[in-house]
């Protein structure tokens, strides 16, 4: 029994331990995201296509701009894990006319791919 036990008590913080370098690497590579500023003045009108990835979430997106605002974000993949609340976000960033809104928590990785793949839509045919 005393065996069994500590072979327990082994695979637990076995498992702690990698859970945090998971973590750690996990947040590490959400601060290498980047997301530059966008003045919705200088996009034209259309839908223009974003893609982000950071470790098992992908994101493709299509987002929609009508005088010079997001009319719509289309969510075209979302490979995510536990991440399905994130989806959520597209709404706000349409309300607020904006990518660059808090997180979903407990998203938040999948909130952070789905922004920074908006960023990059925005970014690519923003005039200077």
């Amino acid at each position: 029994m005393k065996k069994f036990t500590l072979v327990l008590a082994v695979l637990i913080l076995s498992g702690f331990i990698g859970f945090q370098i998971f973590s750690a690497s996990i947040r590490k590579s959400l601060a290498s995201l980047e997301n530059a500023a966008i003045n919705m003045n200088n996009i034209a009108d259309g839908v223009y296509s974003g893609h982000s990835e950071l470790g098992p979430v992908s994101v493709d997106v299509e987002v929609h701009v009508t005088n010079h605002k997001l009319s719509k974000v289309d969510l075209i993949r979302h490979d995510c894990g536990l991440g399905r609340p994130a989806e959520a976000i597209t709404e706000k960033m349409v309300e607020q006319n904006t990518f660059d809104v808090d997180a979903v928590s407990g998203a938040t990785v999948s909130s952070e791919v789905i922004k920074n793949a908006v960023n990059k839509a925005l970014r690519q045919v923003e005039i200077k």
